[in-house]
């Protein structure tokens, strides 16, 4: 009975020991490709990946990708391959190619190539062999990985100075293997038109192992995560050599720091999106240890990217040649691809893009016509401040009327928020911000301040009731103030001019007659707030002069 049990102890011992002694599998790698990505213009990308498997393997290796923002890395695959789940581990990933500079970056370059090696400067006899392998000391050499790349935990230590580097080369000869200090030897020979000059180096990275419980060969996977380190900066080149109808040219620059596109489909994001989480990372990307992350998120931002001009990067204002010149050629990019909105966003395609990180592509969107008004605006402030109290620099500043124009968006497409250049005849005229318009509506573009057009102005004390009125302890004058607006026109050509002037208190008289709006910013103060807007026309030479009086209480 006694020989049964040891029997029995001695083939669960065999079972457990050949259990170990069996490894599982090592994951094999899967290839994704990028099918699309959307960019909006706060540095911010959503990407969407897919692949195959080749073979009805369990675990899978996916990426390397951009580092995800929180909470929108996903992964998907068919509900028969059974999706477990996805583990991130820190490694070293090969990175972009350099060029040896000296010694030991030429015996890192040429691993598994014939060398001969001088360790020393009066050595006589040379190590010949094979480079087996190169060991960089990492522990005191740290890559520095990409800043919009997975896997870069903590602080990044500078590199050592080449002198106090101890990274190690190992070479098979014909006694063995030597292992040499690669940037102590003095000296390497390699057999003719057999050395390379180049080698990848090593940066932190994030491994993801994706769990498949009942896969097989033909089965999708699906990667989607929102990433920094891509944006789009859009422009726009208004030319209004016709009197009625500009000429409106759109272009896209990409700015790509996260990962290579390659015959991507690239949508590109105007409007405000919400992004809650937008300056956290998900911990699944390995940039972060437990405490970083958690810092990160008690102290994000509420609402991330809702600036209008996130990335507003200014256009190069272009060359143009002068009058009596050559020509050059403007741009005509044709009508844009039809975009689609999808609820309050809206969506430029561009097909088959490819640009590799660290590239900037500039992509035209579209040429189109539209009506527009040459207007000049001149826009006068309010000298009573939220403490009721009369406020006007001294010295006066001069008077600023400037030359816009007024363009109606007849598309269908909305124009998103960006530089606006505008030229005539060849001729540039100005740069100014072109504001998000929407279809059928309606924006103002500056062109330059209109010195041929003179504005003067004034305000006088015309009546004051002292002590009139007393309110939270506080004792104000009502005061009846009359100003005077008055502007010429020393252009040869007649203008159309937009006055606008806010006033604090109650509008007495006006002449001529204004559209009169009250405005919301005077509901918690004594006195309410009013804009008044003139629209006038004037000839060469013709002055027109703009009177108005109002009543304010005036903190004593």
């Amino acid at each position: 009975m006694r020989g049964i049990w040891v029997w029995t102890l001695l083939a669960c011992c065999a079972l457990v020991s050949s259990a170990w002694a069996a490894e599982p599998p090592a994951p094999t790698c899967v290839q994704t490709h990028l099918d699309r990505v959307a960019l909006f213009k706060n540095g911010l990308g959503h990407f969407v990946r897919r692949g195959t498997l080749t073979g009805d393997q369990r675990e899978v290796l996916v990426g390397p990708f951009a580092a995800p923002v929180h909470g929108t890395f996903w992964v998907s695959a068919p509900t028969t391959a059974g999706l477990g789940g996805v583990i991130a581990r820190q490694v070293n990933v090969k990175g972009e190619m350099v060029e040896a500079r000296e010694v030991g970056d030429l015996l890192r370059a040429n691993v598994g190539r014939p060398v001969s090696i001088w360790p020393t400067q009066d050595a006589e006899t040379p190590i010949i062999g094979t480079i087996l392998s190169f060991a960089p000391d990492r522990p005191r050499i740290q890559p520095r990985g990409r800043d919009y790349q997975m896997g870069t935990v903590g602080e990044i230590r500078a590199e050592q100075p080449y002198w106090g580097r101890n990274d190690y080369v190992l070479v098979k000869t014909a006694d063995g293997v030597v292992g040499l200090n690669a940037y102590s030897i003095a000296r390497v020979k390699f057999p003719a038109d057999e050395v390379c000059g180049k080698y990848a180096v090593e940066i932190p990275g994030a491994e993801l192992t994706v769990s498949l419980t009942t896969p097989k060969a033909g089965d999708w996977i699906g990667v989607s995560y929102l990433a920094k380190g891509v944006t789009w900066a859009p422009s726009y080149l208004v030319d209004i050599s016709d009197p009625k109808t500009a000429r409106l040219s759109a272009k896209a620059e990409i700015i790509n720091e996260a990962e290579n596109l390659v015959n991507a489909h690239v949508d590109l994001i105007t409007g405000f999106p919400h992004l809650q989480f937008a300056d956290v990372l998900s911990p699944i990307g390995k940039k972060l240890d437990l405490y970083s992350f958690l810092q990160q998120l008690g102290g994000r931002r509420v609402e991330a990217g809702a600036s209008v001009m996130t990335q507003a990067v200014m256009s190069n204002v272009a060359a143009w040649e002068r009058a009596g010149g050559p020509a050059g050629p403007m741009p005509e990019y044709g009508a844009g691809a039809q975009g689609v909105a999808v609820e309050d966003l809206f969506f430029y395609p561009l097909e088959s893009i490819t640009l590799k990180v660290g590239e900037t592509g500039c992509y035209p969107l579209f040429t189109v016509s539209v009506p527009y008004q040459q207007i000049y605006q001149w826009t006068v402030p309010d000298y009573i401040n939220a403490s009721e109290r009369y406020d006007r620099e001294q010295p006066e500043p001069r008077e600023i009327v400037w030359h816009s124009l007024r363009l109606t968006n007849t598309t269908t497409t909305p124009w998103t928020t960006a530089p606006g250049e505008t030229v005539k005849s060849r001729q540039v005229l100005g740069q100014d911000t072109l504001s998000y318009t929407a279809p059928q509506a309606e924006s103002t573009l500056k062109i330059t301040q209109a010195v041929s057009v003179k504005a003067e102005q004034s305000e006088i004390e015309t009546d004051r009731q002292r002590e009139s009125l007393r309110m939270y302890g506080d004792y104000f004058d009502r005061v009846t103030i009359q100003g005077t607006l008055r502007v010429t026109n020393y252009k040869s050509e007649a203008i159309r001019l937009e006055v606008k002037k806010t006033v604090s208190g109650e509008v007495k008289t006006t002449t001529p007659t204004p559209k009169i709006t009250t405005l919301a910013a005077g509901l918690k103060r004594m006195n309410q707030v009013h804009e008044l807007t003139w629209t006038v026309d004037l000839k060469p030479g013709q002055t027109q002069e703009i009177a108005y009086t109002y009543a304010a209480l005036i903190r004593r």
